[in-house]
């Protein structure tokens, strides 16, 4: 262990830093410019794919030749795009989560579902640390804390100024207020696994363990899109569960979803597009993911997990 003494750097230091590494520069004033919007720490992330690597495989502060300004601001923008698309597929399977959600439940157990604590597992304490997960009561609490603070809103309003049994709107109104990590986590805690079955059959899969892990990673997925983290080459801390397909729709062979990579974009972009099979079957995800890589030729798929052959899999075309 050592003490941190790297001073701050002007935005002029920054840029003849990084020259002094060798990264070539021919407009200083447009790469301040960019550095005085987007942090050089930020920035750093998307040098490393240019940097030259040491014999253990590491990378050094030195720059492969040739390695310009421009092509680390292109894989920045890459990035940032990338993930402006993929956040607005999740949005619509957000949106056709929620909707799947209420009418099933509301079907079977009525309106006010979410008060029902019966129809979810029993509140879990973790032996290590003593937590209690509780997610019937999380769900009340957030769906409360919601009414207090958009008692405002329209939907909300009229509830509560016309409704006073139950004290809470009906789950149409309810679900809307709930976050999609609540979505994800009443999908995985509800008691009954037909319930839980019921919910990802509607989406092509059987196997309501391997769509509950994926609405998981595609919660950490939309936070890291959400905070405008980087994305395109990151190793997922949350994995979704490999899935071998028994029904009509396109997906991966066995085979495939073995050599697939979970850690890594690939896989949860393919899972993407299947569950756009049946929320947007008219999607034109892969045809913007696609011109995306045409406009950034820079970018390199195989950190991303991208197999040579991936555009002529049937998923992709």
């Amino acid at each position: 262990m050592k003490k941190y003494t790297k001073p701050a750097l002007s935005f002029q230091k920054q840029i003849d830093l990084l020259k002094e590494r060798g990264l070539e520069v021919d407009d200083e004033s447009r790469a301040i410019r960019h550095l005085s919007n987007v942090s050089y720490y930020r920035m750093s992330a998307y040098m490393l794919p240019f940097k030259v690597l040491n014999t253990d495989g590491a990378p050094t502060d030195s720059f492969i030749p040739g390695t310009t300004w421009d092509n680390i601001y292109d894989l920045y923008k890459f990035d940032r795009k990338l993930r402006l698309l993929i956040f607005d597929a999740i949005e619509r399977i957000e949106v056709a989560l929620r909707t799947q959600v209420t009418y099933q439940l509301s079907h079977k157990y009525g309106s006010h579902w979410q008060n029902n604590a019966s129809i979810f597992k029993p509140a879990i304490t973790n032996s290590h640390t003593g937590k209690t997960h509780d997610v019937f009561r999380e769900i009340q609490a957030h769906i409360n804390e919601q009414l207090l603070t958009n008692h405002k809103m329209v939907f909300i309003k009229h509830y509560l100024t016309t409704y006073d049994d139950p004290p809470t709107p009906p789950s149409w109104m309810a679900v809307e207020l709930l976050y999609f990590s609540e979505l994800s986590k009443i999908c995985q805690h509800l008691r009954i696994r037909a319930d839980r079955t019921d919910i990802s059959k509607a989406f092509g899969i059987i196997d309501d363990s391997v769509f509950c892990s994926w609405l998981h990673t595609l919660n950490y997925v939309r936070n890291i899109c959400a905070h405008h983290a980087r994305l395109w080459n990151i190793n997922l801390d949350i994995t979704p569960g490999k899935f071998y397909n028994k029904t009509p729709r396109t997906w991966l062979t066995n085979k495939e979803v073995d050599n697939a990579q979970s850690s890594r974009l690939y896989y949860t972009m393919c899972l993407i597009l299947y569950l756009l099979q049946t929320v947007n079957p008219r999607t034109k995800f892969k045809i913007h993911f696609k011109k995306l890589l045409n406009d950034y030729p820079i970018v390199n798929v195989g950190y991303m997990g991208f197999p040579t052959d991936w555009e002529k899999h049937p998923l992709w075309k």
